[in-house]
């Protein structure tokens, strides 16, 4: 067996490598969107409890969600 083969004798042919730094790019810019940005919004909100769980909890999931859609995305152009 070769190192090209699978546990079921089936070859795969290798793909591109996949550029992971396009990925870790988008999680920094998401990390600093969130440290700049989770002041204001906690402000805007303007709730005792609500204005934290949105700023510090909501937009870092809600940016970590975007980060991955566009990882995939390029992965996917990437694999056509």
């Amino acid at each position: 067996m070769t190192d090209a083969t699978t546990l079921m004798g089936r070859t795969e042919e290798r793909e591109k490598a996949y550029p992971l730094w396009i990925e870790r790019l988008f999680l920094l810019v998401a990390v600093i969107v969130v440290v700049l940005s989770s002041s204001d919004i906690r402000e805007a909100v303007d709730h005792a409890w609500l204005g934290p769980i949105v700023a510090y909890i909501l937009l870092p999931l809600a940016l970590l969600a975007c980060v991955e859609l566009m990882g995939r995305f390029v992965q996917g152009q990437q694999g056509s």
